[in-house]
């Protein structure tokens, strides 16, 4: 019987060497992806504020041609025009911005606030065009937003508040 034990026991430590190295291995890849994650998620970050300052730059580009485009260039308005009117900042006329620009003037107008939005309050503070758009889209780029880290939902009750989310400097750098 003591070969046995010894056997068992002998089998016991293997497997328990084994189970150990592999713990110190799940560690070790666990941490390299925690490091991994942290670097993606700055780089989000940076791609996220450099996608906005694009939109806002291309936004602020478009206006001069769609004034020129306007009675001063042709002579008349461009309602009188044969040519289809020109985009408003948020899309054209009588039809919903795009999924883009009320995207842009979402994170631009969460970014600026001093506080949680509620989807009322972040409806109000957009521009018209973007409000052709509804509430509903706006609640719903809110909500991805906050599915993409950007945002940040609290519930007090029944109402959903919305802040934008600042990563620290020291978490940028990972």
């Amino acid at each position: 019987m003591s070969i046995e034990a010894d056997a068992r026991m002998d089998l016991t430590n293997a497997y328990t060497e084994q189970v150990r190295a592999d713990l110190e291995r799940v560690d070790g890849e666990i941490a390299q992806l925690e490091a991994r994650l942290r670097s993606l998620h700055a780089d989000r970050v940076l791609l996220g504020k450099l996608w906005e300052n694009l939109s806002s730059v291309a936004t602020e580009a478009a206006a001069p041609v769609q004034s020129r485009r306007g009675s001063a260039a042709t002579g008349h308005s461009s309602q009188e025009s044969s040519a289809p009117a020109p985009a408003s900042a948020g899309g054209t006329r009588g039809r919903p911005a795009k999924r883009g620009s009320v995207r842009a003037a979402v994170l631009r107008r969460l970014r600026a606030s001093d506080g949680p939005m509620s989807v009322n309050d972040m409806f109000e503070a957009l521009p018209s065009a973007v409000r052709t758009s509804g509430k509903v889209v706006v609640r719903n780029t809110l909500e991805a937003l906050v599915a993409r880290g950007i945002a940040e939902r609290s519930r007090r009750g029944q109402s959903v508040r919305y802040t934008f989310v600042d990563i620290p400097p020291g978490d940028e750098q990972a």
